[in-house]
């Protein structure tokens, strides 16, 4: 019996071996070193195929159209050169290659891992963490610019924010922006403008390439913006460049005209704005005044409004009504007073001494006023007044007898 043989086709196997490349992360986010070879330019489609060498070996590479767009140099063979990618294959050929998403000139690759290195390190402290950053003033009155001088960013910083918004102040302080001292001066700047309650900073120059725009990835001028109390914009790098300055400010612009679009309101809009407010104001007043004019008329028109004479009357005969009863309680209510006061009186009347000694009844008392309660209170032959109903009676004691 014949044995089968289980065999793979060339398709097969070469899916095979680029399902290895694309599932394993060895060969993903990697930098590789070489020289450029084989370089013939962008293609009819934008594409960028070379060959990337070193003395042993080489590998094909290719940089496809919308990666392109960061290259700061153009390529061309013999160039030593640092490329980011991941290693793929293609199955109709059976080969592998790298594609690139970055190709940096080797010199200022090694810069730009230095700085991806920071920018990792920064990240996880959270230096660019959106909730550090600090709103923009909606109506800034007074602005502080940072950028070189005689520069063509300051002239626009300038002339875009007045044209935005012309009752803006306006202050330029002049720094190095490229160059080893640079970063320095840039800091020591931010820190004089921060002290001069300044409601907004931007800082900022023309663009340029990665060296030139390396004096805004130094650590020490990231962490002193992230340490501002004033907001911030940076309008340093571009679209496809931007520095860490960028990435740690309040707000990034890609242009000087950018920051002064983001920094300012335009006033012209403000005036639109506030146009549309009174307009929207008078229409609401007037339908507002329409309500009431209705609500009134409708008032007007009530059968009680139509004769208002016959409400007054009844009104007034209801006033006059409780009038009389009125006078009618206050009266009933003296009577009843001054009949208890007339019998308070005949009844201190009759517990008056007076009466008392009408009913046959004396006070005795001594000669200094002092009435005679007890036998012991007087003597033999001591004179003493005794008190009837019509007059008093001197007389002297004789005996006591108990």
């Amino acid at each position: 019996m014949e044995q089968k043989i289980n065999y793979l086709s060339i398709s097969e196997i070469n899916e095979l071996i680029k399902a290895i490349f694309d599932n394993s992360d060895f060969f993903k986010n990697i930098w590789l070193k070489g020289e450029i070879s084989n370089y013939k330019g962008r293609n009819k489609s934008g594409h960028i195929y070379f060959t990337l060498k070193d003395e042993r070996s080489s590998i094909n590479a290719v940089l496809f159209k919308f990666d392109s767009f960061s290259l700061e140099f153009e390529p061309k063979n013999g160039d030593e050169v640092l490329v980011f990618g991941s290693i793929s294959s293609y199955p109709p050929s059976g080969t592998y290659q790298i594609i690139c998403r970055k190709v940096l000139q080797y010199g200022i690759g090694q810069d730009y891992l230095k700085k991806e290195i920071l920018k990792k390190k920064l990240f996880e402290e959270g230096l660019f963490d959106e909730e550090h950053k600090k709103e923009l003033p909606p109506y800034p009155t007074k602005i502080a610019i940072i950028t070189g001088k005689n520069s063509a960013a300051a002239l626009d910083f300038e002339f875009n924010i007045k044209r935005r918004f012309p009752i803006c102040q306006v202050d330029i302080y002049f720094s190095l922006v490229q160059g080893e001292n640079a970063s320095k001066d840039l800091v020591q700047n931010l820190i004089k403008v921060d002290e001069n309650n300044y409601d907004l900073i931007i800082i900022g120059r023309g663009g340029g390439s990665s060296e030139d725009l390396s004096a805004f990835d130094d650590e020490m001028l990231v962490r002193t913006i992230f340490k501002l109390k004033t907001p911030i914009i940076s309008a340093v790098g571009h679209e496809i460049n931007k520095t860490l300055c960028d990435l740690v400010a309040d707000k990034y612009a890609s242009t000087p005209t950018g920051a002064a679009e983001i920094a300012v309101p335009n006033y012209v809009d403000i005036i639109e704005d506030l146009e549309q407010q009174k307009n929207y104001l008078h229409s609401l007043m007037v339908r507002h005044l329409t309500i009431l004019e209705n609500k009134l008329l409708n008032i007007k028109s009530k059968k009680y409004f139509q004769n208002i004479e016959a409400v007054y009357d009844g009104y007034f005969q209801k006033l006059a009504y409780l009038k009389e009863k009125l006078e009618d309680k206050i009266k009933n209510y003296v009577n009843n007073i001054d009949k208890q006061v007339l019998n308070y009186k005949k009844n201190l009347e009759m517990l008056s001494p007076e009466n008392i000694l009408k009913k046959g009844y004396s006070i005795v008392k001594t000669k200094d006023n002092k009435i005679v309660s007890d036998i012991n209170l007087v003597d033999i032959d001591q004179e003493l007044d005794i008190r009837v109903s019509n007059g008093t009676i001197s007389t002297k004691v004789i005996k006591k007898e108990k």
